[in-house]
């Protein structure tokens, strides 16, 4: 009972990032200047960037793509779930740091998202325990 909760929590967090990551990456892909989105390219001054082109791209790959990845593995209970939901939680925890190192913290989507990030790394450990010990 206790591993099935926690497939589906892993499974439901993954779903709610790939989302989110991927619908955002989109928009931010087609209109780079952030405006859609109430971003302005101000805060890219201490990037390497001057739009929201590449990172637009990254978070959809990566967080979006990923993801979705992650959780298509965590539901059908695969050898790598783990391991992939693993990579992509410490990502996500990657993400957020450099994210405030560039544009800056304290926006209360930063905390939520490491915070789920932390979570979702934690679960992985125990699902790939779990998947290690069921062979």
């Amino acid at each position: 009972m206790m591993k099935t909760v926690i497939f589906s929590f892993q499974f439901i967090i993954q779903v709610f990032v790939a989302l989110g990551a991927f619908v955002s990456g989109l928009l931010i892909i087609l209109y780079p200047s952030g405006k859609l989105l109430e971003m302005s390219v101000e805060l890219l001054n201490n990037s390497p960037f001057n739009n929201f082109l590449i990172p637009g791209i990254i978070l959809l790959l990566v967080n979006g793509v990923g993801q979705g990845t992650a959780a298509v593995l965590t539901i059908r209970k695969h050898e790598y779930a783990g391991i992939v939901g693993a990579t992509f939680g410490l990502g996500l925890i990657i993400w957020i740091f450099v994210q405030v190192n560039i544009i800056g913290g304290g926006h209360w989507l930063q905390y939520i998202y490491f915070v789920i990030g932390v979570i979702e790394t934690a679960l992985s450990f125990l699902i790939h325990s779990f998947l290690k010990n069921s062979k």
